[in-house]
């Protein structure tokens, strides 16, 4: 009877190390500390964006205006915090036509009405992530820069058929300059969704008829940079 008294006993410290070494595992993962940061384990992205682009129709109101802006981009990881990206995007909008061939002398130039204009850019930015080569809680933010060139893509409006060649406005193809910052968002392994504020500036002709007018419109430039800002909202396949 003694015996069978002190059997059970004898378990309860071997009880009591089993219950420990199950407990060891959680009670080390609540000491880990857990770091915000992820590192971006992949090199490739491509995908596309829409936005919206600012109106800047310069000092003669010739330029095209603002409107829905469309694109897509590539873009590679270099070392560190260093990427590449080439870009193409496009502007449908307007642009106001005027008729540089009448008499300076009766005014300014008069409108002949609106037409269509489609801008077309291409060009190479090298991003800079301000978290380096991780993300901060999914996130990492950057500023670009680049260059390349943009262009007018329409033809002709029908409103300058009677204009000579010298009274018609052309835009490009111009160096394009861009600057612009932004974040990406990393949801998965190889989903990116992108926000991006940027900034384009470009050079429009100013056609010769129009230096008629220097007196009415007090300076006419040889040519204008024109810069417009821009939103845009993306999504990205990385891998």
């Amino acid at each position: 009877m003694l015996s069978m008294r002190l059997f059970p006993a004898a378990f309860v410290p071997v009880l009591a190390l089993a219950a420990g070494l199950f407990a060891a595992p959680d009670l080390l993962r609540g000491q880990e500390i857990s770091s915000p940061y992820d590192f971006i384990d992949t090199r490739h992205q491509a995908g596309v964006f829409v936005g919206y682009a600012g109106e800047n129709r310069g000092q003669l109101d010739l330029s095209p205006g603002g409107g829905l802006l469309l694109g897509a981009r590539y873009g590679i990881e270099l070392s560190g915090p260093f990427a590449l990206e080439a870009t193409a995007f496009f502007i449908p909008t307007e642009r106001n036509v005027y008729d540089p061939s009448t008499d300076p002398a009766e005014g300014l130039p008069p409108l002949l009405g609106t037409s269509s204009s489609l801008i077309g850019g291409l060009d190479a930015r090298l991003r800079f992530t301000l978290t380096g080569d991780r993300t901060w809680y999914r996130l990492a933010p950057f500023v670009t820069m680049g260059g390349g060139l943009a262009s007018d893509l329409t033809q002709r409006s029908s409103l300058e058929d009677e204009l000579a060649s010298d009274e018609r406005f052309s835009l490009g193809p111009s160096f394009l300059g861009v600057l612009g910052a932004g974040t990406r968002w990393l949801p998965s392994d190889n989903l990116t969704i992108r926000f991006d504020a940027t900034f384009h500036i470009w050079k429009a002709g100013t056609p010769r008829a129009f230096f008629e007018f220097e007196e009415q419109f007090g300076s006419v430039p040889e040519g204008e940079w024109t810069g417009v800002g821009g939103l845009t909202l993306g999504s990205s396949i990385r891998w």
